[in-house]
């Protein structure tokens, strides 16, 4: 297998990946949170951080991976990677709340602008004209949509507004990050829930959801704790290939490959959840900016071939 190959390889490999668990937790925390009315959403993402610590900690001990042992040095150099992970999970977890999957799924793809923006100013990064047009367009729809919304709700667009902020820095971060190679994979996943943790049991805290979460009468369901449970490891599975697959094919591929599935998504959640108010102003917003979207993922994978094949060519010679 030449290296063109296994780039590729890696590539559908870790997109798969991404999109295969970001889907389903998508779906099972919109279960739990909506259908079993579950009170505390930053809850869940204590409970994920926590399973992330354990997983991460007992494969360590394994020695079925390796990362450096837990020290001031390693925490100044990870700064601010896991105050932005443990910020964008419970911004998404909220939003998710009282969004549709449909307007979730199109709201998020204000992170492909969010990151464009980002890569241009931090990693200086150019893009084609074609490209940029495409996600004007692709953010014209998303307008329309919001417009065309009769379930509008201001705090849920608030919050999956700064989701998309911290989306976009997060990546580019992990990006800029990931090229030292000094934490590895697991160790970024490590210590994104370790220092994650503290700053999360004081939001639970802070706010009235543990009020709520004593009170809350589904506790005896063994079908939602089996929900919450499966939903929690993968949420580790999810930070694992956010990471993996930024690593591999760069910040502003890995939005693309998270727009594509929010395109799933969007149809999808017409039909699922149940929460989805259908208006043609909303629907053709939908639609356009899904099309454009598309059209986006098309150009950046071709961009990506057209790299690769360079590279694996390598320079000319006169």
């Amino acid at each position: 297998m030449n290296e063109l190959t296994l780039s590729r390889v890696k590539w559908m490999g870790s997109a798969t990946l991404y999109i295969t668990v970001s889907t389903l937790i998508i779906t099972l925390n919109k279960d739990i949170l909506t259908i079993h009315k579950f009170p505390s959403f930053t809850l869940m993402g204590v409970i994920q951080i926590l399973i992330g610590i354990i997983l991460c900690s007992l494969l360590k001990a394994c020695h079925l991976v390796t990362y450096p042992s837990v020290s001031m040095d390693s925490v100044y150099m990870i700064m601010p990677l896991p105050i932005l992970y443990m910020l964008n999970m419970v911004m998404g977890l909220g939003s998710t709340q009282n969004l549709s999957i449909t307007m979730y799924s199109v709201l998020r793809r204000f992170a492909v602008l969010f990151t464009l923006i980002l890569e241009y100013l931090l990693l200086k990064k150019r893009f084609s004209a074609l490209k940029v047009f495409s996600v004007i367009i692709m953010i014209g729809g998303v307008v329309i949509a919001s417009i065309g919304d009769l379930a509008f709700d201001a705090y849920s667009y608030t919050l999956i507004t700064v989701n998309n902020i911290l989306t976009a820095l997060y990546s580019v971060y992990i990006k800029k990050f990931s090229e030292t190679k000094q934490f590895g994979k697991f160790g970024m996943l490590f210590y994104n829930c370790l220092l994650s943790f503290p700053l999360s049991v004081m939001i639970f805290g802070y706010t009235e959801d543990m009020d709520k979460v004593r009170q809350y009468e589904g506790w005896s369901d063994m079908i939602l704790l089996l929900k919450l449970l499966i939903c929690s490891t993968m949420g580790c599975l999810l930070i694992y290939s956010q990471i993996l697959c930024t690593s591999v094919c760069g910040p502003l591929t890995f939005n693309v490959i998270g727009l594509m599935k929010n395109i799933f998504l969007t149809y999808l959640g017409m039909w699922f959840g149940g929460d989805y108010i259908f208006s043609w102003v909303n629907f053709i917003g939908v639609t356009t900016s899904a099309f454009s979207g598309t059209v986006y993922g098309v150009i950046s994978f071709m961009e990506i071939q057209t790299e690769q094949a360079v590279h694996d060519k390598g320079p000319l010679r006169v």
